[in-house]
């Protein structure tokens, strides 16, 4: 018997794609998740580019992921020129980068994943029932606006990131109401990490590795890449030779593999690696997540953690610290190549580029978290259906849905969601 499911649009995801699944006599023989966005080529666009240009042209690439992307651009760039930022600009970029960690966060749970738990269709349908989630989730994302306007001089895109530092520093004014929005928020932010935390996820696990960059805390990754396996860490400079990019027929997207292998990067992977960085509260509100630990699901929970952990490393850095008016680092361009990876709001993003002695880009490649996820989220639905197919068609695809969601993939982002179709 031949079933067939199509479904022309699939809304509550970044991007569009096709899922392909064939099933012989109840096995599940294929899984194969193409996308078909029209291809952006940005890596092309920044070949032959100054380098006070790339990053803000880097940092278009996505307008969920602008300040990660405009911050991983410049750290390459001066990774290249081997010139040093501050103290002051790397613990700014830090709470930069919180900023729109917790705008992605808060969009993808409140609007995106929670209406698939509370019955609703949508997060307008789920407003009428449940105002106070989508109240609690516009007082968060105000305040995440805030962050990487007041830094970044924009909530979309930030302008002021530049290699060696920041065209301009806030004035103490603006950090004292930053820090005032964070202190009214942390409650928001609990609760959401509770609500989260609560939720009856499906019952599904898969033994997978973990990624995750480390450092001495946890927004402050270093650079090396941690796997919570027996792998040794990989130094960010060598990471092409670890994971590797491909594309595959039907698809524009990329997507990368370690050793042939998938793996899991985002939120969860950030947890599970970096488990002794988080604060003692954090650590308590990943009790209901922690025995999970293969399960793509608890995706969602720890972005949760993630806002509530953001929201106190804000304000623990604008109690402890006074920000002052200081020049960025004189760059003088020079032959070379630069790498850097920094934590993007779905895993680990990396950035290499190589410049000639003007100071313009001769090669470009951008890895993103999406990229290394799609193998893995392929094996996960691969191995998530037999437990489905007795359910009626409708079930199967919104179970389905919420494993796509629970990796919260950007497709924009990995093309340089849903149509189904049934074998």
């Amino acid at each position: 018997m031949v079933r067939k499911i199509n479904i022309d649009h699939v809304t509550k995801i970044e991007g569009h794609a096709k899922l392909h699944i064939k099933i012989d006599k109840g096995e599940v023989k294929k899984v194969s998740l193409n996308i078909f966005e029209g291809s952006r080529y940005f890596e092309g666009i920044l070949k032959n580019k100054h380098f006070m240009d790339v990053n803000h042209i880097a940092s278009r690439i996505c307008g969920i992921c602008s300040p990660v992307h405009g911050i991983a651009s410049v750290m390459a760039t001066e990774k290249a020129f081997n010139t040093h930022p501050s103290e002051q600009t790397v613990l700014l970029r830090e709470l930069l980068n919180i900023g729109g960690i917790i705008q992605s966060h808060v969009v993808h749970l409140f609007f995106l994943t929670l209406p698939d738990y509370t019955g609703h269709a949508n997060a307008v349908q789920m407003a009428q029932k449940h105002p106070h989630h989508i109240k609690r989730a516009l007082r968060l994302k105000q305040f995440s606006n805030e962050i990487v306007k007041v830094i970044g001089g924009r909530s979309i895109h930030p302008y002021t990131v530049q290699p060696g530092g920041f065209t301009r520093i806030p004035e103490p004014e603006q950090f004292n109401k930053l820090l005032k929005s964070a202190r009214a928020c942390l409650e928001d932010a609990r609760n959401t990490a509770e609500i989260f935390c609560g939720l009856k996820y499906p019952d599904f696990e898969r033994k997978t590795r973990h990624f995750a960059l480390k450092g001495k805390c946890y927004f402050c990754p270093e650079d090396f890449v941690a796997c919570t396996g027996a792998e040794e860490c990989i130094a960010v400079p060598d990471y092409e030779k670890h994971f590797k990019e491909f594309f595959k027929q039907g698809s524009t997207a990329e997507f990368a593999k370690k050793n042939e292998k998938s793996y899991m990067v985002g939120a969860w992977s950030r947890v599970l690696n970096n488990w002794d960085l988080l604060s003692k509260e954090s650590k308590e509100l990943t009790r209901c997540i922690l025995p999970r630990k293969f399960s793509p699901f608890m995706n969602n929970p720890a972005q949760a953690i993630e806002i509530f952990e953001g929201t106190r490393r804000v304000i623990d850095v604008l109690e402890s610290s006074d920000f002052e008016k200081q020049e960025p680092e004189r760059i003088a361009p020079r032959q070379g190549t630069g790498v850097a990876a920094f934590q993007a709001p779905r895993g680990i993003l990396f950035h290499k580029y190589k410049y000639d002695k003007k100071g313009n880009t001769s090669f470009v490649n951008i890895t993103t978290p999406t990229t290394q996820n799609l193998p893995n989220l392929e094996e996960d639905i691969k191995n998530f259906l037999p437990s489905l197919l007795n359910k009626p068609k409708q079930e199967i695809q919104l179970e389905i849905e919420k494993l796509i969601r629970a990796y919260d993939p950007c497709i924009s982002c990995a093309t340089h969601f849903l149509d189904v179709v049934w074998e």
